[in-house]
């Protein structure tokens, strides 16, 4: 239908007398030209009023497709045509009655599918577009869209109508009433029946705004109007309160059965439930009495669901079945004019868990299940384990024994080969050794001959490893003298104890009594157990043989002070073959053969160790007959039977040749040389000279000057120093004079060499302690004879000490400090006279040095060890007695610090050469 305003006249158009494709049109806008942009039921049209025809537009200018279903139609500022319906919106530009699609606007999928149900252009350049989803805004050029729906409160997603009033104030028609939005601050005000409405549903397209600013709003009871500068804002926010908490729909109270409350909910902020009181309602109440019945609430538990959720009653808020855990609930309130409280009212919630819940209880049960698992993985992989553990012991055990009998069968068979051609060498050795009369010829015979028997001890040790293995090894105890036994062994060593400056200590109590054990084989073992002990027991450390009964045992008892044993490896030193890694040779069964003898005596060997601390080897024989066979206590003595055992006792044999004790010459060590000289002498070619002159008599050492010269002193050991006079850093005289005045070094004799002859310069030198003064040049021989002679003259008194019965310290020594060392060395000795446990460790403590230089002081003053020096003053000290006759043997024994009278007298008969009764006698 067209209306003509100046003649009233009327047309009217349908599908009967047009072109018009259907008869339902919803929207009429005028195009730039006079025409209409039409929208029916299904096509947007073209109307041209010249030619009164209608044309459907289904493409744009460009070919591209027009969405069709459209029911609105709107032209914005700039001339755009924008049309909406079913199917979402579109923006064309007009370019003559034809359409271009416009793209200034970002249009998203949403709005693309959205049901438009109106167009509105702000003032601030928005396009607001009202849809059955919410509202959206559009900017020209802007990527953003914006989007209101009830969850920004919103009265409802169903836009009907917008209009905007003179604040910039947008005004939405819905049909959940009627809303005011602040685009700058985006919240809503919301109006409904109960503020004068119509109604709270509206209808679309029924909506405008009068020129005197009056807006009206049509919905299905009527039409709304008012201005909306009219309207006056309620500035009170209501404040909620919440007053009543309910359990399974009854009442808790303050102080009652359940124990929740202490006091009224209402001025609480955090409540504690049981696992049973899970489910349960709070009520609430506000302060706000204006309109009170427009007032809006929010509500969220939060730790339960995040969401704010509306009402608009003060109907209670329930919860069932909550789960365990914290929560807080929050509530808050809009007014009539929908102006929200910001800060709502929050009640902090803490329902704890049943009991099989808790942290507790879930770590117990987590906890055991883990130690379940875990024992019963474990349980599974130790056994697995440890049965492949056993199999390879097993499996190793095996192979190790095999190789082991496989290694004693090729020594046995060699050692059966050997034996016959080893004799058949001791033999004419000894034949030589009785007719030959050359020293140097006798000592190298006597050098082959220690070796061959040790060789021969080698084998015939082997060779009973290998039968008490077998289990031929016949045992035959019998009472006898033990004492005498191990004494015997025990004396085989001392000269070796001396030379290594070991205490050497034997105590017993059983002197004269007789013990059940095999003589022949506790030889074996005393042999054995000392032989091994002296390989790991250092230079000035002690070695303590002790023989005692204790619960019907023989008890023999070797400690030393030694290296001592690691106690990974204490288990495996019995074992055959086996050999602790520290560089001592051994053949390695004699402490496994020692453990057979003991286990053949029925008895058992304890090792006791700790590493720099020494060891101590306890072997018990059990004295009671009843564990031993009447075979083996019906035998003969082992010396009356025969040959039992292939090894010889011979103490030689168990000392390897580089601990033989030899004639004590100071002078002379293994190589054959008289003692070591330190050289000091600046000039090369002279101290090369005189390294080639005396190389073949002496071991020597040299220093380019007198500070280097003393710090070779502080490592080693030296019997003459040879120095030039003139020479940087320290000359030859103050060396002498630093040599000479050092109680460590004063002993050692000086030679001086210089070119300056005049007897000024030798006054010079001998006055600072030189022994000789030698003028350059000089010739070798003479120097070589003046050492030699100088060397042999310090023996002499060595000798000549040996052989005092009184100790003069005057006329033994060459300086007083060695003098006043030496007196004081004697007074420690006799102060400490009947000191049984007097040792080399205490007499170096009591001299104020330790145990190494007080025996190297001792050893270069008077040519013996300190454990020598004590015996010398003690044995001296007994003979003077022994002169007096006042005394018995036993009581000067005591008295001269020895605790056994026998032992006494075995090591008197060593050092004086006869027995004590002898020497009272003569």
């Amino acid at each position: 239908m067209v209306l003509h305003r100046k003649s009233g006249y009327v047309e009217y158009y349908n599908r009967k007398n047009s072109n018009l494709p259907s008869n339902n049109i919803y929207s009429i806008i005028s195009d730039e030209h006079g025409g209409l942009w039409v929208t029916s039921l299904e096509y947007l049209l073209h109307f041209d009023t010249d030619k009164r025809v209608f044309r459907i537009i289904d493409k744009d200018k460009d070919g591209h497709k027009v969405q069709q279903h459209n029911r609105l139609l709107f032209r914005d500022s700039k001339k755009r045509i924008w049309a909406g319906g079913e199917m979402g919106i579109s923006v064309f530009s007009q370019v003559g009655t034809s359409l271009l699609t416009n793209t200034d606007f970002h249009i998203v999928p949403m709005l693309k599918q959205a049901f438009v149900n109106c167009f509105y252009e702000s003032t601030s350049g928005y396009m607001w577009i009202g849809t059955r989803n919410g509202l959206f805004a559009l900017k020209e050029g802007d990527p953003k869209v914006l989007q209101y729906t009830t969850a920004n409160d919103l009265p409802s997603n169903v836009i009907y109508g917008i209009l905007e009033d003179v604040y910039g104030r947008l005004w939405i028609s819905t049909n959940q009433g009627l809303s005011c939005l602040n685009p700058g601050s985006g919240k809503f005000r919301n109006f409904t029946i109960m503020d004068g409405l119509q109604s709270n549903q509206f209808n679309a397209g029924s909506y405008c705004q009068k020129d005197n600013g009056y807006m009206l709003f049509g919905g299905v009871n009527g039409i709304t109007t008012f201005r909306p500068e009219t309207l006056i804002d309620n500035p009170y926010t209501p404040q909620v309160v919440i007053n009543k908490l309910f359990v399974y729909n009854k009442e808790v109270l303050p102080e009652d059965e359940t124990g929740i409350l202490k006091e009224s909910i209402a001025y609480v902020d955090h409540i504690t439930l049981s696992s049973s009181q899970n489910s349960f309602a709070l009520s609430f109440v506000v302060s706000n009495y204006i309109a009170g019945k427009h007032n809006t609430f929010a509500y969220k538990l939060e730790g339960y669901n995040d969401v704010w959720y509306k009402q608009n009653d003060i109907s209670p808020v329930t919860y069932s079945n909550l789960p365990a855990g914290d929560y807080t609930f929050c509530i808050k309130a809009a007014n009539n004019d929908g102006k929200w409280n910001e800060e709502p009212t929050m009640l902090h919630i803490r329902i704890l868990p049943v009991w099989y819940r808790t942290w507790w209880a879930l770590s117990l049960f987590i906890f055991s299940f883990a130690s379940v698992v875990f024992g019963i993985v474990r349980f599974f992989w130790l056994r697995k384990s440890m049965q492949a553990e056993i199999r390879m012991e097993r499996l190793d055990k095996e192979k190790h024994e095999e190789i082991n009998q496989m290694r004693i069968r090729f020594y046995v068979n060699i050692s059966h080969e050997l034996r016959t051609p080893l004799t058949l060498i001791i033999a004419p050795l000894q034949e030589l050794l009785n007719r030959i009369s050359g020293h140097w010829e006798h000592e190298q015979l006597l050098y082959i001959q220690r070796n061959t028997s040790r060789l021969l001890h080698l084998v015939n040790q082997l060779m009973d490893f290998r039968r008490a293995e077998l289990g031929i090894f016949e045992l035959r105890a019998v009472y006898s003298n033990a004492y005498k036994r191990v004494l015997n062994c025990f004396m085989n060593y001392e000269n070796l104890a001396k030379r290594k400056d070991i205490d050497y200590d034997f105590y017993t109590e059983l002197q004269d009594q007789t013990v059940l054990f095999d003589e022949n084989y506790l030889d074996l073992i005393v042999n054995n157990l000392l032989s091994n002990t002296f390989k790991y027991t250092e230079v000035g450390e002690s070695i303590t043989v002790k023989l005692y009964k204790e619960d019907n045992n023989l008890v023999l008892q070797v400690a030393d002070t030694g290296i001592g044993i690691p106690p990974e490896k204490q288990k495996k030193i019995f074992e055959r073959f086996y050999q602790v890694e520290n560089g001592r040779e051994g053949s390695g069964i004699g402490l496994s053969l020692v453990q057979r003898l003991v286990e053949l005596h029925h008895g058992r060997i304890v090792l006791q160790s700790e590493v720099n601390k020494g060891s101590t080897f306890s072997i018990y024989l059990p004295q009671d007959e009843s564990l031993y066979t009447q075979e083996e206590l019906l035998g003969e003595s082992g010396d009356a039977g025969g040959q039992r055992v292939y090894s010889t006792n011979a103490h030689d044999t168990y000392i390897g040749d580089d601990e033989q004790m030899e004639e004590e010459e100071p002078i002379d060590d293994k190589s054959g040389k008289r003692g070591t000289i330190l050289i000091v002498e600046d000039n090369k070619e002279l101290r090369r000279y005189l390294v080639n002159g005396l190389s073949n008599l002496f071991n020597l050492l040299e220093a380019e000057n007198g500070q280097k010269a003393l710090n070779i002193l502080k490592e080693q050991e030296v019997d003459l120093i040879i120095t030039d006079v003139m020479m940087p850093v320290i000359d030859g005289v103050k060396l002498c004079k630093l040599v000479k005045q050092n109680l460590r070094t004063c002993h050692i004799l000086v030679f001086m060499l210089s070119a300056k002859a005049d007897v000024k310069y030798q006054l010079e030198g001998l006055q600072v302690g030189a022994d000789d003064y030698i003028a350059k040049p000089f010739s070798m021989e003479v120097l070589k004879a003046k050492i030699l002679n100088m060397l042999r003259t310090r023996y002499r008194i060595f000798e000549r000490y040996s052989h005092m019965m009184e100790v003069e310290p005057e006329k033994i020594t060459n300086n007083t400090l060695d003098e006043e060392l030496l007196r004081k060395a004697i007074s420690v000795v006799e102060k400490n006279m009947d000191n049984v446990e007097f040792s080399t460790e205490q007499f170096a403590r009591e001299m104020n040095m330790s145990r190494s230089n007080l025996h190297l002081k001792l050893k270069a003053i008077t040519g013996k060890s300190a454990i020598d020096f004590i015996h010398k003053i003690r044995f001296n000290r007994a003979c003077q007695l022994l002169k007096e006759g006042k005394h018995t043997v036993s009581e000067i024994c005591f008295m001269v610090g020895y605790n056994t009278p026998s032992y006494f007298a075995a090591r008197f008969k060593k050092y004086i050469g006869c027995l004590p009764t002898e020497y009272g006698k003569k």
